[in-house]
């Protein structure tokens, strides 16, 4: 489900923790805001990933601190950001184009996420049950004048 962006702050802080997203400018009174949006929802849920990919709302005439920086003349727009700086726009209800659009960035994100895990190395793992011929050391340390350390073992 897209976020409803309350404040300017909140824009900005989902803006800046995501790699992509995708806004949603809108208006209550706009029917097809209102004949998108169940797309736009269905989208957003099929493919937001925590801190990758985000959908946002954010309602023109209550937000217009929000709106007003991407000069918005039409709604809907739908702007896609990459890094907190706008890389596509979607003006007026275009499902094809918007469903296009999303499922090409998620599928960027998912295929880089598949490459990062791939190449994460292999951490080795031992069952402590089966570490034989463990021995135990002791030993101490201490100044031995000036700033020298001296370390022995038992």
């Amino acid at each position: 489900m897209p976020s409803e962006i309350s404040s300017q702050l909140h824009f900005r802080t989902l803006l800046t923790g995501h790699e992509y997203l995708v806004a949603d400018f809108y208006a209550t009174w706009c029917p097809p805001c209102k004949q998108i949006a169940p797309i736009y929802e269905t989208l957003s849920a099929a493919n937001s990933i925590p801190g990758k990919l985000a959908f946002v709302k954010i309602n023109v005439d209550e937000q217009q601190e929000v709106a007003r920086p991407y000069a918005i003349q039409s709604i809907p727009t739908f702007i896609v950001f990459k890094d907190g700086k706008p890389i596509d726009t979607i003006k007026g209800a275009n499902p094809p184009a918007l469903k296009r659009i999303v499922e090409r960035i998620a599928g960027e994100v998912r295929s880089a996420e598949a490459a990062r895990a791939k190449a994460k190395p292999k951490v080795q793992e031992t069952n402590c049950a089966e570490v034989k011929d463990e021995k135990t050391v002791s030993g101490s340390y201490g100044m031995t004048g000036g700033n020298n350390w001296k370390m022995s073992l038992n």
